[in-house]
């Protein structure tokens, strides 16, 4: 299980990457969640990591900071239905006419996340055992 918390850290650090270098393909990424299909599919996928975080926390390396940072996705999944599809396309429309500038800026935390998640996560080195 903690190597699936590790890749999908490794996922969130990508999808972070892909707004700082290309802020039009995190743009098309948020628009694909507009559908209220999509868009409860979304929060039951948040719902997923994060109980996956909390669950792999305590054999992570920074246990702690990994249940709290599980709170992210968690919350956002609660949230989601007292946003509604309608705001949230709303939302990503008046986000993605801030300019490349702003998109890169709200990259940043999924970086952030993801490159955190892929560390805590991370399989641990074996070292050579001396003959």
């Amino acid at each position: 299980m903690k190597t699936l918390a590790f890749v999908i850290g490794l996922y969130i650090l990508a999808v972070g990457a892909i707004g700082i270098f290309a802020p039009s393909s995190l743009v098309w990424i948020a628009q694909r969640f507009t559908t209220p299909v999509d868009w409860y599919a979304l929060a039951a996928v948040r719902v997923a990591v994060g109980g996956l975080l909390v669950s792999v926390a305590k054999a992570s390396r920074a246990p702690t900071a990994l249940r709290v940072a599980a709170f992210i996705p968690l919350v956002a999944a609660l949230a989601t239905p007292f946003v509604g599809v309608e705001r949230a396309r709303a939302t990503i429309a008046w986000w993605s006419l801030q300019g490349s500038g702003v998109v890169r800026l709200s990259a940043i935390p999924l970086l952030a996340l993801g490159g955190f998640i892929a560390y805590a996560c991370a399989p641990t080195r074996r070292t050579a055992e001396p003959v």
